[in-house]
């Protein structure tokens, strides 16, 4: 083949190459800014709200979590959250110290791992509804032990520090489930049981002040 061919050849290979080279970085580009449009306007995950503010004073709470040595059940572990004007971020602010796990190397997670809470709602009645993801089913231990534990650790956590819930009623992926493992019924709301702990209930003002005696109210005696 002449030299002139084969040094032609040979520019028009480098320039295919350089083509194509610009083709791909100009839609790598056009792909970014894409993107990075669609993610502004219609974001796939949205930014996450914070559960408290800065100006927020701390909040004591008992999380309730299983004891290793299975002397009881459940026990209360001393954590803080902050004290939220909105009771859905407080109860959300527990619920996380649940995810977390305790503190204490005497005390097991009470919450199967990679657990994930999808929504948490307060009705007007006081009955909290907590949409769990389907790993707590799939992933949990069985037994009606722990299942108890479990349920109960998310019960008593809630009605226990915040008097305005009730009960609890617990799903699962979004839908109503007849259990959690086989054992405990989740069909309607459950409300706070100390028995299965050594937890004492709860000092609770009363909602409406009584007095102790009735008022004197017969007419005034004269002295004789």
């Amino acid at each position: 083949m002449p030299r002139h061919i084969k040094i032609g050849l040979i520019v028009l290979a480098i320039g295919f190459t350089v083509s194509v080279g610009f083709f791909v970085d100009v839609v790598g580009r056009i792909r970014s800014m894409v993107n990075e449009k669609e993610t502004a306007e219609n974001p796939f995950t949205p930014p996450v709200a914070p559960l408290f503010k800065p100006e927020d004073p701390p909040m004591p709470v008992k999380v309730f979590f299983p004891k290793l040595d299975g002397s009881l059940l459940l026990t209360a572990e001393d954590q803080t959250i902050f004290q939220s004007t909105e009771l859905v971020n407080r109860a959300k602010q527990i619920l996380q110290k649940l995810l977390e796990g305790p503190m204490s190397p005497t005390l097991a997670p009470a919450l199967p791992k990679d657990t994930k809470i999808e929504e948490l709602f307060v009705a007007d009645n006081g009955t909290a509804f907590i949409d769990f993801t389907n790993t707590i089913a799939t992933n949990h231990p069985g037994g009606i032990l722990n299942e108890q534990a479990t349920i109960y650790a998310i019960v008593n956590s809630l009605t226990y520090n915040l008097p305005q819930i009730q009960d609890v009623k617990i799903l699962i992926g979004g839908t109503e489930k007849e259990t959690l493992a086989g054992h405990v019924l989740l069909l309607l709301p459950l409300q706070m049981d100390l028995s299965i702990t050594d937890v004492a209930p709860p000092e609770r003002p009363p909602e409406h002040t009584v007095a102790e005696t009735a008022p004197d109210i017969s007419p005034m005696r004269r002295n004789p």
